[in-house]
Formats: C-alpha cells, sequence, structure tokens
C-alpha cells in the first residue's frame, strides 16, 4: 500500500486492526483507551469543586479522566453520615474545606489560636500581586502584608453566592475537543468511541451542571455582647494578613466553616456517583475493542480536557480566594510587600494599635521576637509616636534613656537600619489609612 494513502485508509475506514500497517501498536492503543480514565483523578476532583464558585452551568460538558476519583468523593461523603448532613461533608470531601490556616493572634482581647480554618488558609495563600512596595533598603527577610477590613458577613440565611471569572472561559477548550472527537468518529462510523465519548461528555457536564448549581454558605459562630473588636493578624513565615472587624465576622475567618448544599438536595448525590460509575465501567469494558481512529479520538479528547483539569486544579487557590471573598461581603483589601520584617512588623503595628489604643509590645514581638538593644529602642520609639498620634515617625532626643544611650557603634548603626524601615512603613500607612484620600 502506497504510503500517502495511509492516512487517508486509517480516518476512513472501520476496517479490522489486522488489515492496518499500524497493527504492532494495536495491543498498547487497546489498553490505553480502556485504562486512560483511570489518570487525573486529583486534578478531576479539583476542577469539580470550583463549579459551585464559577456558576455556570455549561462549564465541564467535555469527555474528562478522573471519573473514578469523583465517584469515591462522592460515595464517601454518602457513606459517612446521613444523607441530610451532606452539605458538611460534600465541601471535606472536595477539598473546598479541611485545609489548617496560619497561627491567628488577637491584639485587644489577647486570644492565641495556633490553627486556623479553611478560609484562613485561602486568604494566606490567595493571590498578592500588585502588591504596594514599602521600603528600599535590601533585606533578607522580605515580607508580605495584607490588611483586610471585614464589614459585616452575612448570616448562613442572607449568604452571598460566590462567584470568580478566573480562567473560566479555559473549560471551551476542552468541550471543542470533545465534540470535534465526536465528529471525527462519526466521520470513520465508529459508533462505538462515538457513543463512549457522548457518555463521558454528558456524565461530566451533568455532574459540573448539579455542582453549579450548588449554594456555598459560611457558619460562623456569635461573640459574646461584652466582646471586644476580633482585629488580629494571621502569621506565617513570609507573609502576615491583618484582620480588623467585629468579633463575629472575624470569627468567620478563623473558626468558620463551609456548607455546599446542592439544588435536589440529597438525591442528586447518588445520581451523580451513578453516572460517573457507568462512564468508567462502560468507557473500561468499551474502548479497547474499538477502531484505531475512534481510540485516538477518545486518548485525544482525554488529553486536552485532563490538560484543563490539571491546570485549573494548579490555579484553584486563586479561583477560591477571588469567590470566597464574596463571602465576607467583599471588604476592603490593601496588599504590601515590604522590604523588611521590621518594616512588616511595623506596619502591623500601626494597623492594629493606632485605631485602638492597644500597646504595640505584643503585635511587635510575636512578629520580631528579638529582645536586642537596638530593638527595644525602636519599640520604645514606635510606642511613643502611636500614643502621641504623630503624622510623622520623629526620634526625639530622650537624655534620660540609658538604654539608648548604652548602645555600642555597631548596636547604633543597627538601630539607624531599623529606624529607616520603620520610617517607611509609618509614612505609607499614614498615607494610605490616616491623611484623607489624595492628602501627602
Amino acid at each position: 500500500m502506497p504510503f500517502h494513502q495511509l492516512p487517508l485508509n486509517l480516518f476512513t475506514s472501520g476496517s479490522a486492526h489486522s488489515q492496518s500497517p499500524w497493527a504492532n501498536y494495536d495491543l498498547e492503543v487497546d489498553v490505553a483507551s480502556g485504562i486512560a480514565v483511570f489518570f487525573g483523578g486529583e486534578a478531576a476532583v479539583s476542577t469539580l469543586a470550583l463549579q459551585p464558585m464559577y456558576g455556570r452551568l455549561w462549564h465541564g460538558w467535555y469527555n474528562a479522566p478522573g471519573c473514578h476519583a469523583i465517584v469515591w468523593e462522592l460515595v464517601k461523603t454518602l457513606l459517612q453520615g446521613p444523607v441530610s448532613s451532606y452539605p458538611e461533608r460534600l465541601p471535606l470531601s472536595l477539598g473546598l474545606d479541611g485545609k489548617e490556616g496560619p497561627k491567628y493572634i488577637a491584639s485587644q482581647s489577647g486570644t492565641v489560636m495556633e490553627h486556623t480554618c479553611h478560609l484562613a488558609h485561602v486568604l494566606n495563600n490567595s493571590n498578592w500581586s500588585e502588591c504596594t512596595p514599602v521600603g528600599q533598603r535590601f533585606s533578607s527577610t522580605p515580607m508580605q502584608l495584607m490588611i483586610i477590613d471585614i464589614g459585616e458577613v452575612p448570616t448562613e440565611d442572607t449568604t452571598l453566592p460566590p462567584r470568580s471569572s478566573r480562567y473560566s472561559s479555559l473549560s471551551i477548550i476542552a468541550s471543542i475537543a470533545s465534540i470535534a472527537a465526536c465528529a471525527m468518529c462519526a466521520r470513520v462510523e465508529d459508533w462505538s468511541s462515538f457513543a463512549m465519548i457522548l457518555l463521558g461528555i454528558v456524565s461530566s457536564g451533568v455532574t459540573s451542571f448539579v455542582m453549579s448549581t450548588g449554594k456555598i454558605t459560611l457558619t460562623q459562630l456569635s461573640a459574646g455582647d461584652a466582646a471586644p473588636p476580633g482585629d488580629g493578624m494571621l502569621l506565617s513565615d513570609s507573609r502576615i494578613v491583618i484582620l480588623r472587624g467585629r468579633e463575629e465576622d472575624v470569627n468567620a475567618v478563623t473558626k468558620g466553616k463551609l456548607r455546599l448544599k446542592l439544588k435536589g438536595g440529597r438525591y442528586t448525590l447518588p445520581l451523580c456517583a451513578f453516572i460517573g460509575l457507568s462512564q468508567a465501567t462502560l468507557q473500561l469494558i468499551h474502548m479497547p475493542s474499538a477502531s484505531l481512529p475512534g481510540q485516538i479520538m477518545f486518548l485525544l479528547s482525554l488529553l486536552v480536557s485532563g490538560g484543563c483539569n490539571l491546570y485549573l486544579s494548579a490555579k484553584k487557590h486563586d479561583v477560591q480566594s477571588s469567590a470566597l471573598i464574596a463571602l465576607l461581603n467583599t471588604p476592603i483589601v490593601k496588599k504590601y510587600q515590604t522590604n523588611s520584617r521590621t518594616t512588616a512588623a511595623v506596619l502591623a503595628c500601626l494597623a492594629l494599635c493606632w485605631k485602638s489604643g492597644t500597646p504595640p509590645t505584643l503585635v511587635f514581638q510575636n512578629i520580631v521576637p528579638i529582645q536586642t538593644k537596638p530593638w527595644k529602642a525602636l519599640l520604645k520609639l514606635l510606642d511613643k509616636n502611636i500614643e502621641e498620634k504623630n503624622t510623622l515617625f520623629t526620634i526625639g532626643d530622650d537624655d534620660d534613656d540609658d538604654d539608648d544611650n548604652d548602645l555600642t557603634i555597631e548596636e547604633g548603626q543597627r538601630l539607624e537600619e531599623l529606624i529607616g524601615d520603620a520610617q517607611a512603613a509609618y509614612q505609607r500607612y499614614i498615607q494610605d489609612d490616616v491623611l484623607p484620600a489624595g492628602t501627602v
């Protein structure tokens, strides 16, 4: 058979594999088309978990691998407790809840939580681009700082539906690839492959449709009538998240639990699990016996959709942060890239202590636990400036301060560097939070 006729014969004939010059590769393709559906399970679950955040009913209509992992998570959700309480367990199964957040320190009440909930984890790992730079001195310990002013968080009955548009158009590519694969199978009259790809489209689409109708709510803990404001900070190695607001609203971030309630209630989960199980079983049985062109189209559709799922799962933190921020009633957020840990510590002290009158010692020492003379001298200056509400960071001249006069040359130079960092943070905070807009 002439070589130039091979592609035409390959894609226009449904004849037996033994008649193809690629017959030696039939066994490998048979096995690959049968087991390919079992790859990409983790990415498939992560992508499915994003559907209620997108809220778009046309998402997920493509032949995707990993349906067995989705079936397992849905069945596990059903078996772990009463069906009526699935809204609490489903977010844990899909990875929408259950992550451990960073340490939280309340500046006014003194409460210390070594671990916080999933929403705190999402905020700490959210998109930190477009940060305002603070400070110019080079340091080996730069830090990022985010200030979040939380308004009144809606109750569970009036929760805002979280929505995100990040990377939402990516699934169109996978849908087009799956539809094109179906069309090619119809052209070569491989109706078995056509049916299996279509089954994958319908199975993934129905499950995504059900999830996209889900409503995510935030269960929060009420605070006592005499509770002080919940101002505090989430503290990790290289990031600080300042939370300012009422105690019950801050509790929503540090202690709140996410719930996912689907339209159709308890009946939709068994339906989705049954459809996914049918997809995995039928594709495993029928695809190894399909024609070579159909198998290739099937594998290509899985390759494209699996790649889309993998990319979306890698970007899940960005999608979650942009969507779940709606649960906090879209608070005011400021982000800073500080040149040193000192600058971040001073900025945190100003954010938590300027308006409340809280001494900055607790905040400062939790970020910078060093107790050398230069640090002690800087903390005294910071405390004095905040107490006097100075709009410029003043050093002053206190001859009676023996600690400052007893500094060595090296300690004095170190104090000058720390003061420079503090002045940069002070100037930025006063400009952003104290002075009227447009005032320099």
